[in-house]
């Protein structure tokens, strides 16, 4: 405290300084322009970050890249403790395409458990890629979610102590045991488990068996029972070396079970389509985007498997559908959440849905020179690009007028309808927004301070129970100055139809929450009630879960490009595609930017998208966007005004902004930096880097602060 109050008598001194600052647009993004780059692979795009083609990058460093970083003076390093998990996905699904006329194998609880025990995780987390720099997962919540994950069943405390309470550790052998009891052995063959041990304990052990019935055959009661398997279709990611070693490693020991895998690496738009969309595949190296709650629980539902769904284990457990309604729809108190969490991961493990694997505990990285850069706890800057990219610039502004941020995969698809990847929404979510985003420094539900959730498009909002029906229905207020890029102003008709188009098109990864809408009231033209069908806690992130699209481009009665919707080839021909309507085959082929109308801080320059790797696309500042940051506001708190609902407030620039700063004061980011959160004592803190020169927090961050000490800003 006594450094901050040092602070507070040396900013009464640097008030009555005058110190020229940057002169700032109005309204939205700092910078004039912002480029964004496809790269194939992440080792391209760190090529790209250390060559100086891109200033910012959505990558994970590895060891040895964070090696190199930290001796390059034009790199800024910053811790992350990510919540975004990597697993070995599985394919619960009876049936595959490639195989329709006989049971997957996968569908087998007993052969997911043998898959289990083929999975190193231990061995890749310390191995040449990951280096030691992860976490392990056993269930798909992070163990920084301390309270909601079930330590019954994982193999690690949450201070990293062992419990010894995961079932399918890694045991080759242990695989084996399991699929001869279950009879995906012949027994004629290998007349004793120890017949078959000392086979495998050979070389090879069963590789050589392959294809024939001394290697593993489909067991008792299968359609095909006593026929040697057929090969198991796998799809492994290339981005990161890691997920692509974690398919090999498994390929491998499921080999030597004698178990035929036919095995593609590539990036998302190899692997894309087989998985998402036609399921046709039984292993995959997945990634999940993991909230700061972990509503994602509810994918292990039957309802979520359908051709776009992000839920590709296609998990149809009626014990599973229990407890994920349970937890998604029917708890009405975070107490009956945390039952139901506890159990879903319970099923989850025992019965091998899928394996999660693991989260980085790693670095991110971008160039010396930009300031203002946001770190989100559990995200860096994956899932801070709001943040990011309307606070960031270059401190030669206006000489250096573009912010340039790469991509570590070439996105799949362009949709705001249809977003399958990290990738797009990297892109999408610069265009197009949410109603409500998240405080980058709390993690957790509620308003902030208590929780994380800040103002947005809605600036207050209201969750109620109807006792009688003990449904839920939340009244948003949105701000009355939202406009779309093409000038047309936002009303809560936008919203409504939105909603509705997420509930038409069953292959969007949103439409499983859109159905739980069931009644929409427009107040007036800024102020709607939704209503839904579930009595849960989350109903308020339900009803907050959706892009917010312009209804008079994206409309069912804007009439621009929507084909007739009595044709039956309306759900096809509507706003799929690399951009909407691109492979319309009904209408005429959309350009980009008829349909690139968002309400977002950046508006896409027309032209300008190059598909493939090495392409991109340049957005222009949207100069009627509804917010402007204040340079000196590092911690995105909002101040609410007394009283009930409707409520505005603003963002301040004050002593907690003042706290982080301190915090921060003399570290740098250009080279090894301790593994502190931003915001602690003694870390690096990006976003108290606030003014040149960058990649260190000092005294012109400071000035910065000083000057605009007291201001508010974002007041609807």
């Amino acid at each position: 405290m006594r450094k901050v109050l040092t602070f507070a008598v040396l900013l009464l001194c640097l008030l009555t300084l005058t110190v020229p600052l940057r002169t700032y647009a109005v309204k939205g993004p700092t910078m004039d322009f912002l480029q964004i780059r496809f790269y194939s692979t992440i080792g391209g795009l760190w090529t790209a970050l250390k060559t100086g083609e891109v200033d910012l990058g959505g990558l994970y460093l590895s060891y040895d890249q964070y090696l190199e970083a930290i001796e390059d003076p034009n790199i800024i390093v910053c811790p992350i403790a990510s919540l975004n998990s990597y697993d070995f996905s599985i394919n619960n699904n009876k049936t595959i395409p490639a195989y329709p006329d006989w049971t997957s194998p996968t569908y087998y609880v007993e052969f997911r458990q043998a898959v289990a025990c083929c999975l190193d995780k231990d061995g890749l987390i310390s191995g040449p890629y990951l280096q030691g720099m992860a976490l392990r997962l056993d269930t798909y919540v992070p163990p920084q979610l301390r309270g909601w994950v079930n330590w019954n069943v994982s193999e690690y405390g949450p201070d990293g102590e062992y419990l010894g309470n995961y079932p399918w550790d890694y045991d080759p052998v242990h695989a084996l045991q399991i699929l001869y009891e279950h009879g995906w052995y012949d027994k004629s063959v290998y007349p004793t488990f120890d017949d078959l041990l000392a086979e495998y304990n050979t070389p090879d052990g069963l590789a050589d068996k392959i294809g024939t019935v001394e290697g593993c055959v489909y067991p008792p009661g299968h359609e095909e029972a006593g026929q040697p398997l057929d090969p198991l279709i796998a799809y492994g990611r290339t981005e990161l070396p890691a997920r692509q070693h974690m398919m090999e490693q498994v390929v491998a020991d499921l080999n030597k079970l004698g178990i035929p895998v036919d095995a593609t690496y590539g990036p998302s738009s190899v692997c894309g389509t087989p998985v998402y969309w036609e399921r046709n595949y039984h292993f995959y190296t997945g990634g999940i985007g993991a909230a700061t709650i972990p509503t994602y629980l509810y994918w292990f539902n039957s309802e979520m498997d359908y051709p776009g769904s992000y839920a590709n284990w296609c998990v149809h457990d009626p014990d599973a559908d229990y407890w994920t309604e349970k937890f998604y729809y029917n708890a009405t108190t975070i107490d009956e959440a945390l039952e139901a969490a506890m159990k879903i991961q319970e099923l989850q493990v025992m019965r091998v849905y899928s394996c999660p694997v693991w989260v980085p505990l790693t670095y991110f990285a971008y160039r010396k020179g930009i300031v203002s850069v946001t770190t989100q706890q559990g995200y860096g800057l994956f899932y801070t690009t709001e943040h990011t990219f309307l606070t960031s610039y270059h401190e030669d502004y206006p000489t250096v007028d573009t912010i340039t941020f790469g991509t570590g995969d070439v996105p799949y698809k362009l949709n705001p309808l249809f977003i399958p990847y990290q990738y797009e929404a990297q892109v999408i979510d610069r265009m197009f927004l949410f109603p409500l985003i998240s405080n980058p420094y709390i993690i957790g539900p509620g308003k902030v301070p208590l929780g994380g959730d800040i103002p947005w498009m809605i600036y207050d909002w209201k969750f109620e129970v109807d006792p009688e029906t003990g449904y839920g229905a939340v009244t948003l207020w949105f701000r009355h100055n939202i406009k779309w890029h093409d000038g047309t102003p936002f009303t809560v008709d936008d919203y409504n139809e939105s909603i509705a188009l997420f509930q038409y098109y069953s292959d969007s990864p949103l439409h499983a929450d859109a159905l739980r809408v069931v009644g929409f009231e427009k107040i007036d033209d800024w102020t709607c009630k939704i209503y839904l069908d579930i009595k849960s806690v989350w109903a308020f992130y339900t009803a907050t879960a959706f892009y917010v699209l312009p209804k008079h481009i994206y409309g069912f009665t804007s009439g621009k490009h929507h084909p007739n919707p009595e044709d039956p080839d309306y759900l096809t021909g509507g706003p799929h595609g690399e951009w909407p309507w691109k492979d319309d085959t009904v209408t005429p082929v959309a350009d980009p930017a008829e349909v690139w109308i968002g309400c977002g801080p950046w508006k896409y320059v027309p032209g300008s998208y190059v598909s493939g790797p090495g392409g991109g696309i340049r957005l222009q500042a949207f100069e009627d966007f509804f917010l402007k940051w204040v340079p000196g506001d590092i911690d995105w708190l909002y101040t609410w005004n007394p009283g009930d609902p409707p409520q505005s407030g603003s963002f301040k620039v004050g002593l907690s902004d003042l706290v982080y700063l301190a915090n921060a004061y003399g570290t740098r980011g250009d080279g090894e930096v301790t593994f502190k959160m931003p915001g602690t004592k003694g870390a690096w803190n990006p976003g108290a880097d606030l003014a040149a020169p960058s990649g260190i927090v000092g005294l012109s961050d400071l000035v910065t602060l000083a000057k605009n000490y007291g201001k508010t800003w974002g007041t609807p």
